[in-house]
């Protein structure tokens, strides 16, 4: 029989302030997807398991939010919208509808209904969005409007009656019927922190917080921490340093909190799990533990950390850090999604019982800390099938005891000190993902500036976040905002989406509302975009040998870290409805790797009439076409031949692999491709 091991979930739930500050408006609805589709299921489904427990940690910033929407004060552009009579709808706002119902839902979701899946694939057949507008009718955009959010309605809604009945039309929805699932959604939502605040009462789960905006804390103390965690990353021009901003965040995001629920919390998930020994200090008075990345154990500990090590808490500074188990976290991130549950419950049983295996004594604790949203949408059936099934078979594992983090400090001791704290975040140890490139940096230098306003004129930001209970109007505090961490990630390098220029407006529109407060004119280059208004692209040179296994898919977050990247910002002409987002490149002794992200699964674009070309240019030209072949690809030379030495994968990203022989050069050369 296996030793005993604790096992916690920590579930971080969080969504920047979409919020249009100059407007009132929320640019983007997905505070009111998610929590129709997994906020309030993701704790009721601990309810069908009377063992299982877990962790929550519910930033204050998506709180405020779910809070608007729940006393009805959101002015959604999205919603307003889908809610717009079909008939009424302008070419423009169809058009708007085809963007958001076929790029902003994953297939995952559109396939579950028959109907929605019958209208993508129209779509698809059409090519673009005006073929599209000149093929459908009013009916159809009506269709729509009612199958996103049904797409998006999780477990508990799908058993609502109201949304059975509407969801059996299949077809030929009504307006009524959009109005229905807009409130059941709303409903839904106003029951979301009564049923987190019973579970934590009753000890089934634990609820914890994090800063209120989400800032990346290490930066705001200092960006020059980015160079504790790593020595080459270049800095931006004007230094920014705002220790009494990281306790600003900490201090208002834990009072907003008690407001909502009525306790204090007893720890924290630092955002992106970023932490340093200075953000330590601030945060050894407030709670009692908080949790990061294992990477951090293992440069804290300037070494490799033993197997022992890995399953247990340390303390620094009066402070507990508990370190996330990363393969098994990033595996229900990044993996399970593309396998059978079955399988996936397994192999995740099976390593959580080498963990105990390892294990010293009945004190040991496997953490799985990780986002509770975003990876369900990957997950048939939004994950809730797997989910079932894994929490089940941790329940009949007699080697497992799930616990939270504070019901496990009551239990053990801990005491296993460190003495250093390295700087870093959940992601390859560093920061690097929030700072270091030409545009995170300008943003860093806005950020800088605004910043010094606020020291100048010192009652701009003084106000106490939230309601004016005299005025009963809602003040928020642009600056704060502005620190997000959201922001600086989807800037620049590192990740694409088709909603980064939404990110650059609403960053500007806070930082323009700074200004604005304190009756200053704000900058003009906050009229402009971070990243322009044209088509261009914005990259980074290999950093290391890379030889990923040539899968097409995003099944590992770390298999391409080394590789270069060129990231395609769409700027203004987002409505051209382009297909690739960003290219990463690598190379290892033998072979050079490719692999290119699209805005939707590459998948969809490959067929018997199309096909992928990768030319290179330099020294010499030439050409590799990735054609389909039944169920899988291969890979062609310009005359049509298979090029047998060759690998490509296409689902949802394409990759490939081709020997520097086929293209007769070698590693001393420069090359040049376009795919």
């Amino acid at each position: 029989m296996a030793r005993k091991i604790n096992i916690a979930f920590l579930w971080h739930m969080h969504q920047p302030p979409y919020e249009d500050a100059s407007t009132g408006t929320f640019l983007l609805p997905w505070v009111y997807l998610h929590a129709t589709k997994d906020y309030y299921d993701m704790a009721a489904l601990l309810e069908r398991h009377p063992r299982m427990k877990a962790n929550f940690n519910l930033t204050p910033c998506l709180l405020e939010q779910l809070q608007q929407y729940q006393n009805g004060t959101v002015k959604d552009q999205t919603l307003e919208l889908l809610m717009r009579d079909a008939e009424r709808m302008s070419e423009e706002e169809k058009a708007s509808v085809l963007r958001l119902c076929f790029f902003g839902c994953p297939e995952t979701l559109i396939n579950r209904l028959p109907r929605y899946k019958q209208l993508y694939d129209f779509f698809r057949a059409h090519g673009t969005i005006q073929d599209a507008l000149d093929s459908l009718e009013a009916e159809h955009f009506r269709d729509l409007s009612c199958l996103f959010l049904l797409a998006w309605c999780g477990q508990t809604l799908q058993k609502d009656p109201a949304i059975k009945e509407i969801t059996s039309k299949r077809k030929r929805f009504s307006e009524d019927d959009k109005r229905v699932l807009l409130e059941k959604g709303k409903e839904l939502i106003r029951g979301i922190v009564p049923l987190y605040k019973k579970l934590h009462l009753a000890k089934k789960i634990e609820v914890s917080t994090s800063p209120f905006y989400h800032p990346l804390l290490p930066l705001l103390y200092s960006n020059s921490q980015a160079i504790e965690a790593n020595p080459y990353c270049q800095l931006p021009s004007a230094r920014f340093s705002a220790p009494e901003e990281v306790e600003r965040q900490i201090t208002i995001g834990l009072s907003y909190f008690e407001k909502i629920f009525g306790f204090r919390p007893e720890g924290m998930w630092p955002p992106e799990g970023a932490v340093s020994q200075a953000v330590i200090e601030i945060l050894k008075n407030r709670v009692h533990w908080i949790a990061t990345d294992e990477e951090i154990l293992r440069k804290s500990l300037g070494g490799e950390i033993s197997k022992e090590e890995r399953l247990v808490p340390f303390r620094h500074n009066g402070v507990v850090l508990f370190f996330r188990d990363r393969v098994l976290s990033d595996s229900i991130g990044f993996v399970y999604s593309r396998w059978p549950n079955e399988k996936s419950v397994e192999h995740f049983i099976l390593q959580a019982k080498a963990r105990a295996d390892e294990a010293k004594d009945e004190s040991a604790l496997l953490l799985i800390a990780m986002d509770g949203e975003n990876a369900w949408e990957y997950y048939p059936d939004g994950g809730f099938p797997f989910l079932d099934a894994l929490y089940t078979a941790i329940e009949n594992a007699d080697f497992l005891e799930p616990v939270t983090l504070s019901e496990y400090l009551q239990k053990f001791e801990v005491s296993e000190e460190l003495e250093h704290v390295a700087t870093g975040s959940w992601i390859n140890g560093n920061l690097d993902t929030w700072i270091g490139d030409p545009v995170k940096n300008k943003a860093w230098e806005y950020l800088a500036h605004a910043y010094q306003v606020v020291r100048d004129v010192a009652h701009v930001e003084c106000d106490i976040h939230g309601q004016d209970e005299q005025a009963g109007t809602y003040k928020p505090c642009y600056l704060l905002r502005a620190e997000a961490s959201d922001w600086f990630w989807w800037f620049g390098k590192g990740h694409a989406s088709q909603y980064k220029k939404e990110f650059d407006y609403l960053f500007r529109q806070n930082l323009k509302a700074v200004y604005q407060k304190a009756s200053l004119p704000p900058p003009q280059y906050l009229d402009r975009p971070l990243e322009g208004n044209g088509i261009e692209a914005v990259g980074s040179r290999p950093t290391a040998y890379i030889s990923p296994e040539i899968t097409g898919r995003r099944d590992s977050f770390y298999k391409w870290t080394g590789a270069g990247k060129c990231e395609f910002q769409h700027g203004s002409v987002h409505r051209l409805e382009p297909i690739l987002a960003c290219v990463h490149y690598g190379f290892d002794r033998e072979n050079i790797y490719i692999r290119a992200d699209g805005f939707r699964a590459l998948s969809e674009f490959l067929n018997g009439d199309s096909w992928f070309k990768v030319v290179f240019i330099k020294p010499i030209e030439k050409t590799f076409r990735i054609a389909s072949c039944g169920d899988s690809c291969v890979v062609q030379d310009n005359k049509g031949q298979a090029v047998s030495t060759a690998q490509a994968k296409v689902f949802d990203v394409l990759e490939m692999k081709i020997p520097f022989a086929e293209i007769d050069i070698n590693l001393k050369e420069q090359q040049s491709f376009t795919v």
